[in-house]
């Protein structure tokens, strides 16, 4: 099954869309209309990923981008992370400026210049409020480059600290790319561990924000992106220099499998909060 997979992926890697780099700036709609997977079934998936400008609905039967369309609004910014809840609105940051964004077209609205306390998010996603709960509602959180971590509200823009990733073996755990959380699953994210090289996944406390990271480490750096759908947990890597790498991360090891690479810089990724879980 893992040889299919893979076949997949590369497929799906060698048929991306090519845009021009651009530099990651640590930058509502309807949901994008469902495609056809290659079984004629509906692809429901509410994976998206991005590069600093374009915006990809994943297709998680084929694994195939859909490119929704180039996010017009932005000017000279670029979206570092995405966000979509349980009622597929999405809005998307950068390093200063938070975003509306339409799912179908791509397009996004300034919602506010974030405050100057707030700046250096360079992760970004709708969390529930009660992760066993499938009626509770979702907040909007983002943690920055310095690990703290805050829930932002997608009216105002404005940030209040809910707390930090703290503390592990090697030093100070910071966000290096993203987080998610998914009903009846958890809350996990990329993180950077004191003075180490690459990224880890690591399990994230709700109520007090403290990261445990997993393993010895996913084996890759700059992944930006985490997207979850059916029990598989991917990960989106800029690669730099037009190259971007899209891998596997084993929840329980933390370790990263390479499932294919191609031209698409991946800078950020998102998933709805009530993706299917598969334990």
């Amino acid at each position: 099954m893992f040889r299919a997979v893979r076949i997949l992926f590369l497929s799906f890697v060698t048929g991306v869309l090519a845009c021009g780099p651009g530099n990651r700036d640590h930058g509502t709609g309807a949901d994008a209309p469902p495609a056809q997977g290659d079984s004629g079934t509906a692809d429901m998936s509410r994976v998206y990923a991005h590069s600093g400008t374009t915006l990809y609905r994943v297709d998680t039967q084929t694994l195939s981008p859909v490119m929704v369309g180039t996010m017009a609004g932005l000017g000279t910014q670029s979206l570092t992370d995405l966000a979509i809840d349980k009622s597929d609105h999405m809005v998307g940051i950068t390093l200063d400026k938070l975003y509306a964004i339409d799912a179908q077209s791509g397009a996004v609205t300034l919602i506010k210049d974030l405050s100057q306390s707030a700046k250096g998010f360079t992760s970004l996603s709708y969390i529930p409020t009660d992760l066993n709960d499938p009626n509770s509602a979702d907040m909007l959180v983002s943690a920055n480059d310095q690990g703290d971590v805050y829930e932002v509200d997608p009216t105002t823009g404005n940030a209040t600290k809910l707390g930090s990733y703290g503390t592990a073996g090697a030093g100070k755990v910071v966000s290096s790319g993203d987080l998610f959380g998914v009903r009846g699953l958890g809350i996990y994210a990329t993180v950077d561990v004191g003075m180490e090289t690459g990224d880890y996944l690591a399990k994230i406390d709700p109520t007090t924000w403290k990261a445990t990271p997993i393993g010895t480490g996913t084996g890759f750096d700059h992944i930006f992106g985490l997207g979850y759908w059916a029990g598989r947990l991917y990960g989106f890597v800029d690669a730099g220099a037009g190259a971007g790498k899209i891998i596997l991360i084993d929840q329980n090891t933390g370790v990263g499998t390479e499932l294919g690479s191609g031209s698409q810089r991946w800078y950020g990724a998102g998933v709805s909060t009530n993706a299917p879980v598969i334990q």
